[in-house]
């Protein structure tokens, strides 16, 4: 890597010149953004999500008024990236992360000077070392794999750094807490410490208890903290919360045990990301400036500090939210305590009763959901476990509130019979999913939802018959109703038969009528391959 001081662009050839004129375009904060990757090996798969936050970490994103999001104008500057091909999608599948172009990372080496490095050394022999030097002034290192002697000898004495980040930690590798410990008190500039960063890779593995040392506090500067960890309980010490009043985001893995349940994260104003999957965390609520939930997912509980009202300020909270625990909600009030009509930012909200046996009745249970009025720009709904018959005015279209331009409905789990709801007010839905629910028709309006692409019907029983569907669906889906329904979606001049022939995407999954052979029946080469339904909603039943 070119480390000097002064870059100058007469040295590049006519490729690089003309990619070199291209990032001049760029306007400055950009510039820097993208810079900032060349820390990344080369053919690295780079997460939006990830880069996003790095850069609001390092305070490369600017806002120009109170109301702008740094999250929307890191996007913003993802896209333009991805627009101009300076980040490359990983694939036609693979559309959560980007590369950056060999020839572009190679330019990026050259322009970066001192303020970026990496330390390649994932392929050094073990008891060699990795035998380059570090520039004394970098900003911003990564370190391909976690070597605690190299650490020691050649990175702790660098006093500017703003950026530290493990790679990768090999399977046989112990993170030593005397080493970050020591990173701790030397390295006080460090607005980002990552550990086991890459996703490509197992997260640390030893030990499997592991104390962040108190000496952390002494990073004022801290915004970022990642310490990715498979089955290790991560203890964090108090000062966390009393002295990294910047911190922004927290990651120790989505297979770790993080111990932070001994005090609250109360004074961490600034946290906009908690990423740990068994994360216990009361008084939540508190932490308004979080963009999205531990596992993006709330439980409702009869203690204090889990109550539903936790949500009521966090109205910063964006993409998706699962709410669990419903049947611990006892009122309407209660429940429009959740403020989910603020939430401007969700694009997808699941809410969802269990079963514990703590039960409301039914009619409680219809003033809840109608107090958790989804946002009017949600995207996805998903409702799972509703036992009352009575369907909340804002699903109906009796009231102005709820979502304006649904695009995916999914009610799962439905105990009471009768009909499925009217969804009058959802009139720009494209895929509604039915799946082991007790009615017996479904909604007779159906066919005026013109804009509905796909309609999927899983484990309704006690469906016999379809309504005038809409000219507009494009695929059809039975799997594990009644053999009588679905022999007769298949039968020819069938009247259910008739309301479907119409669609293109037709598939059929019932052990009652799988075998079936019979001449009335649409021929399979009609059918797509038949697959379980339920695994194109995943959150249904996680």
């Amino acid at each position: 890597m070119i480390t000097s001081q002064q870059f100058n662009p007469e040295i590049l050839n006519d490729t690089m010149g003309a990619l070199w004129l291209r990032y001049q375009q760029l306007n400055p904060d950009l510039q820097r953004s993208f810079k900032y990757c060349s820390i990344f090996p080369k053919r690295s798969k780079l997460r939006r999500d990830v880069l996003v936050r790095l850069w609001v970490a390092q305070g490369f994103i600017k806002t120009s008024c109170a109301t702008e999001d740094m999250e929307d104008i890191a996007e913003s500057y993802f896209q333009e990236l991805v627009s101009c091909s300076f980040l490359q999608q990983g694939g036609e599948w693979h559309d959560t992360w980007f590369t950056i172009p060999d020839l572009l990372h190679d330019l990026l080496d050259k322009i970066s000077g001192t303020d970026c490095f990496r330390i390649e050394n994932a392929r050094s022999q073990r008891g060699e070392g990795w035998k380059g030097d570090v520039p004394q002034d970098v900003c911003h290192l990564l370190v391909e794999r976690y070597d605690g002697e190299l650490i020691t000898k050649k990175i702790l004495g660098l006093e500017n750094l703003h950026t530290l980040i493990i790679y990768v930690v090999e399977r046989d590798t112990s993170v030593e807490e005397k080493v970050m410990e020591s990173i701790c008190k030397r390295l006080r500039k460090l607005r980002v410490l990552a550990v086991a960063f890459s996703r490509e890779h197992l997260p640390i593995l030893q030990p499997k208890k592991f104390l962040v040392p108190e000496s952390i506090r002494q990073l004022k500067d801290l915004c970022y903290l990642a310490f990715r960890t498979f089955e290790c309980t991560v203890i964090l010490p108090s000062t966390l919360t009393n002295k990294l009043h910047q911190m922004q985001l927290l990651d120790i893995g989505n297979h770790s045990n993080g111990q932070i349940w001994e005090f609250t994260l109360d004074n961490l104003m600034n946290l906009r990301y908690i990423i740990c999957e068994n994360l216990d965390c009361p008084n939540i609520g508190r932490l308004i400036s979080l963009q999205a939930l531990p596992s993006s997912r709330f439980t409702v509980r009869n203690e204090q500090g889990y109550e539903i009202k936790q949500l009521r300020d966090l109205n910063k909270v964006r993409g998706s939210l699962t709410i669990y625990g419903l049947e611990n909600v006892k009122s309407k009030e209660e429940a429009v305590e959740a403020n989910l009509g603020a939430k401007d930012r969700l694009k997808e909200l699941k809410l969802e009763w269990g079963d514990d046996g703590t039960r409301c009745s039914s009619e409680v249970e219809a003033e809840v959901l109608e107090g958790l009025c989804p946002p009017v720009g949600l995207e996805e709904l998903i409702i799972s476990g509703y036992e009352s018959s009575r369907n909340p005015d804002w699903m109906v279209g009796k009231q102005k509130g709820g979502p304006k331009n649904l695009q995916k409905l999914v009610l799962f789990g439905w105990s009471q019979p009768g009909s499925c709801p009217e969804l009058e007010a959802f009139v720009h839905l494209r895929v509604l999913w039915l799946g082991h629910c007790r009615w017996d028709t479904l909604p007779s309006n159906i066919e005026h939802l013109t804009s509905l692409k796909e309609l999927e019907i899983e484990g309704c029983l006690n469906i016999r018959s379809l309504p005038t569907l809409p000219r507009s669906l494009e695929k059809f889906s039975v799997a594990y109703c009644s053999g009588e329904f679905t022999k007769s979606c298949q039968t020819v001049r069938h009247p259910n038969w008739q309301k479907i022939k119409h669609i293109p995407d037709q598939r059929f999954e019932d052990p009652a009528s799988s075998e079936e052979n019979s001449s009335e029946i649409v021929p399979q080469k009609k059918r797509r391959k038949k697959r379980r339904l339920a695994r194109n909603h995943k959150s249904v039943n996680q």
